[in-house]
C-alpha cells in the first residue's frame, strides 16, 4: 500500500503536516504569497468594463511591483525547502502564483523563477509539469499554471476577437493532444495532478464576492477532457480554494485539495484501488 499526504494551495503560509504515515507528499502549487492579488482583480474589472487588456502592474508602481514579487517568491522558496526537508519524494506542480514567466509582458516577469529559484536545487522536489513519474507502481503525470479553462468560456468569449479565438482553439488542441500521449504512455494506476480542478464540477464554481468571476465555473478543460478520455484513478487539483473535498467525474474521483496551512487530505492506493480517502481540517 502507497500513502501520499496532500497539501493543497499555500500562498505564503507553511502547511501543517497532521501525520508522519506517508510515503510522498503532492502539492498541486501555488507556494507563493498572494498579496497582489486585489490588484489582479482590479486589473480584471477594467478590461470587463472597457474590453481592452490592462496588466496588473499598472495598477502600482513597477517598483513596488517587483518588492512585493521578490517576497512572494521569498515565501514560496520558504516553503518548498520545508517540504524538501521531510526527505521523502515530494510530487509538485507550478500554480499560476509561481511566477513561471508565462503571459506576461514585463521582461521582469518573463523569467520562469519556478525553475531558477524556487525549486533550485531542492533534490526531493519533483516537477510534475508535463512529466511522468512513477513512484511504487504509480503513474503521475502532471500538469500545472492553468487558472481558468484554457478556451473561453459562454460568459467570457465575447472578450476574445475571432482571430485570438482561433488561436486559443489552436494552441488548446496541441496542449490537448501533448497530455494525451503521456496518459497513452502510462500504466495503471495513474495519478492525474492538476493545478485546477477539472470544469464544470461540483469543487470548481468561484464564491467570491471581491471576484469578477464570482458565482461561475472556472476550472480546467483539459482536466476535465483527459479525465474523461483516460479514467485516471485520482484527479488532484487545488486552485478554487472555495472548495475541500471530492467529487466523481466519469470513473475518476476527483480531489479539490484546499486552500491554507490547516488542510491536508489522506491518499492510501492498494492494488490498483483507493483503499483509504480522507479529509483533515483542523
Amino acid at each position: 500500500m502507497t500513502k501520499f499526504l496532500i497539501i493543497g494551495d499555500l500562498h505564503g503560509n507553511k502547511p501543517i503536516i497532521s501525520t508522519k504515515d506517508f510515503d510522498a507528499i503532492i502539492a498541486p502549487g501555488d507556494f507563493c504569497s498572494d498579496a497582489l492579488r486585489k490588484y489582479m482583480f482590479e486589473a480584471l474589472k477594467r478590461e470587463i468594463q472597457t474590453g481592452q487588456e490592462y496588466w496588473w502592474y499598472e495598477m502600482m508602481s513597477k517598483n513596488k511591483a517587483k518588492k512585493e514579487v521578490r517576497k512572494s517568491l521569498k515565501d514560496g522558496r520558504k516553503i518548498l525547502q520545508f517540504l524538501n526537508s521531510f526527505n521523502k519524494p515530494i510530487f509538485v506542480l507550478p500554480g499560476n502564483w509561481d511566477w513561471t514567466g508565462r503571459g506576461e509582458d514585463w521582461q521582469f516577469l518573463k523569467k520562469n523563477y519556478w525553475k531558477s529559484y524556487l525549486i533550485k536545487n531542492l533534490s526531493n522536489i519533483k516537477d510534475c509539469h508535463k512529466r511522468i513519474y512513477n513512484f511504487e507502481g504509480i503513474n503521475i503525470i502532471g500538469h500545472g499554471i492553468t487558472s481558468g479553462p484554457e478556451y473561453p468560456t459562454k460568459e467570457t468569449i465575447k472578450r476574445h476577437s475571432k482571430k485570438e479565438l482561433v488561436e486559443k482553439k489552436k494552441k488548446y488542441k496541441k496542449l490537448f493532444s501533448q497530455m494525451s500521449k503521456k496518459f497513452s504512455k502510462a500504466k495503471e494506476p495513474v495519478i492525474f495532478l492538476s493545478h485546477n480542478v477539472p470544469y464544470n464540477t461540483s469543487i470548481d464554481k468561484i464564491i467570491n464576492k471581491d471576484s469578477p468571476m464570482n458565482g461561475k465555473h472556472m476550472g480546467s478543460y483539459l482536466a476535465r477532457e483527459l479525465t474523461l478520455k483516460h479514467s485516471p484513478l485520482v484527479c488532484i487539483g487545488g486552485h478554487m480554494h472555495e472548495h475541500f473535498g471530492k467529487t466523481k467525474l466519469g470513473k475518476t474521483v476527483c480531489i479539490n485539495a484546499g486552500f491554507g496551512s490547516y488542510v491536508n487530505t489522506i491518499l492510501e492506493i492498494q492494488d490498483n484501488k483507493i483503499k483509504r480517502l480522507k479529509f483533515i481540517k483542523k
